[in-house]
């Protein structure tokens, strides 16, 4: 295990990340990451021994977007609790 939501990381592109998701899908961890800075650099990552590998796979990329986003619900639901 890499991380887990909210952690941050810094990839080979010298950039930190936060991890805004994570699921086990077949077995496998995928990674939903936001670049800190930048907001719009996205990365969509699995797990492969001790490395984050990006995940290439637009397909599979779609697929895994609603299980990210169910995995994420109960942290967003909190932090729109806090702002209120």
């Amino acid at each position: 295990m890499i991380a887990e939501m909210k952690d941050t990381l810094v990839l080979d592109d010298d950039n930190e990340y936060v991890v805004v998701s994570k699921i086990n899908y077949k077995d496998k961890f995928y990674y939903y990451l936001v670049d800190i800075k930048n907001n719009g650099n996205l990365k969509f990552c699995y797990e492969d021994g001790e490395e984050l590998v990006e995940l290439e796979d637009k397909e599979l990329t779609t697929e895994l977007l609603p299980l990210f986003l169910e995995a994420s619900k109960d942290v967003l639901d909190i932090n729109l609790e806090n702002m209120e």
